[in-house]
């Protein structure tokens, strides 16, 4: 994991102890750098963003419809968009895009559903993107990951937050530690900063 992001849950989970592994150890991965943008004064805040900065909050609007099935399309479609603009760095910067390269984690089985469905009418092969719940990421980890919160309501966000006996969010401790090398989340920021947690993590991401 990268000391930018491992930098969050060691101090809000980890009491300050989480480590990173020395270069020559056993079976470690060397931090890597980010992947460069071509003509970047001529990208987008979140082109740059995807080539400069480590951890990204992208704000996102509540999905009223949407609400009831647990699902925010706007999410849905800026998953699509990320990983599109992704998949272009990996070409650009000539880095193969393998199924360890990028994963997103949603806590909810019709948001992983409407996350596939917006993958694939841009035509990226979701058999090469793990989509799933932060439960059955344990364990694993990717140079990337996206996290989808797909919280339309304050009842929703309360029941997303998971504490051990120790007062840690268990649910957002694995997630935000699956990522090796850069992380995005996406979620409604108004609805997020009613959690003392999330306001902190929205306060480190570069947001776009």
């Amino acid at each position: 994991m990268h000391q930018e992001i491992m930098t969050f849950p060691s101090r809000y989970f980890y009491e300050e102890r989480l480590r990173i592994l020395p270069p020559e150890t056993a079976g470690h991965a060397v931090q890597i750098s980010l992947l460069d943008y071509p003509q970047l004064e001529q990208a987008s805040t979140l082109e740059q963003a995807l080539s400069s900065q480590r951890m990204i909050f992208c704000a996102t609007p509540l999905d009223k419809i949407g609400a009831a099935h647990k699902t925010n399309r706007h999410e849905a479609e800026m998953v699509g968009e990320l990983v599109a603009k992704i998949q272009a760095l990996y070409a650009h910067n000539g880095r193969p895009f393998t199924p360890r390269s990028l994963g997103i984690i949603t806590p909810y089985r019709a948001q992983i559903a409407q996350i596939r469905q917006a993958l694939q009418q841009k035509g990226i092969d979701v058999d090469l993107i793990t989509i799933d719940t932060v439960e059955r990421y344990q364990g694993g980890a990717r140079d990337i990951i996206i996290i989808s919160l797909s919280t339309n309501t304050a009842s929703q966000f309360r029941s997303l937050i998971s504490l051990s006996e120790e007062g840690v969010d268990r649910k957002l401790n694995v997630a935000l530690t699956r990522a090796r090398e850069q992380l995005i989340i996406l979620g409604n920021g108004e609805l997020l900063s009613g959690n003392a947690v999330y306001r902190e993590l929205m306060g480190v991401c570069f947001g776009v």
